[in-house]
């Protein structure tokens, strides 16, 4: 492993510098109470230097999700969980993570369309489905990129409707949506 120049390194720390102050003001004060010229003042570069490595403020966000949906997968590959067991940890944390961080967790969610969003936790998903039909607790009777996609339109779709409308409570939402998920693919009844 080569180390990083001076100059990569000073960038890597520029980089990290506002990232981290920009989390640290959204937190504090909320994302859109933020400005870009707060985040620079705090991280002491210029206003421009933002723009060297970030195109927006909602970039930075989109970062943050990238890292806590990465986060979830790797904390739900624990040895020992069942299929059931490990899509409700990384589902139930990532409701958890919806919940905490509210205006975060909408300003991606409202980029994942018009930004290349990282797409750790659909193939994390896409992953746990395809081990589950590999070692038989689910049926191979559909592909497993659909079945992400659908509890992953579930999932959304009941963020939208929590976020929007301020009702239901999004965690429960999320559990009852893996067992219904779960009653039509449990592999003993297709058998039947």
């Amino acid at each position: 492993m080569s180390e990083l120049s001076r100059r990569e390194r000073k960038k890597q720390e520029t980089y990290d510098r506002l990232y981290s102050c920009a989390i640290e003001l959204f937190h504090k004060q909320g994302y859109v109470q933020t400005s870009v010229e707060e985040i620079t003042q705090l991280a002491d570069v210029g206003k421009g230097t933002f723009y060297n490595y970030f195109q927006s403020k909602e970039a930075v966000v989109l970062e943050y999700s990238r890292r806590k949906y990465r986060d979830l997968i790797g904390t739900g590959r624990e040895a020992g969980y069942s299929l059931m067991e490990r899509l409700n940890h990384v589902l139930k944390n990532w409701a958890e993570f919806m919940v905490k961080e509210r205006e975060m967790a909408w300003v991606a969610v409202k980029s994942r369309e018009e930004a290349e969003l990282d797409k750790g936790l659909h193939y994390g998903i896409i992953g746990i489905l395809s081990h589950g039909q590999r070692i038989g607790e689910i049926s191979k009777k559909y592909d497993p990129v659909f079945l992400a996609e659908s509890l992953e339109g579930m999932v959304l779709q009941h963020f939208l409707h929590w976020y929007v409308n301020g009702e239901g409570d999004l965690e429960r939402e999320i559990e009852d949506i893996i067992d219904l998920f779960f009653e039509g693919l449990n592999e003993r009844k297709n058998r039947a």
